[in-house]
């Protein structure tokens, strides 16, 4: 499972956590399951496939990617190791 951080302030989704909400600046977060989401761009480095994930929830995550996605293709996000991975 793959989760981002809410304000509770505001509802804003956010990825990494930070301290405080670029929204409003409240201090209170939630976390959410962002289970989901859509491949923006792909790239390879050394090997390994890399992928910018726009998050069901918002947050744009960048993600080791399972296999050669293109832009468009919605994926699944799970954490291996703290690590987001996108596959389907």
């Amino acid at each position: 499972m793959f989760t981002v951080t809410v304000c509770a302030a505001c509802g804003e989704a956010v990825f990494p956590p930070r301290a405080l909400c670029p929204s409003c600046g409240g201090r209170e977060w939630r976390t959410v399951e962002a289970g989901a989401g859509t491949v923006e761009e792909t790239t390879e480095r050394d090997g390994v496939r890399i992928a910018s994930v726009r998050t069901d929830v918002g947050p744009i995550v960048v993600a080791r990617a399972t296999a050669g996605y293109a832009a468009g293709d919605v994926v699944r996000l799970e954490s291996e190791g703290g690590v987001p991975v996108a596959g389907r």
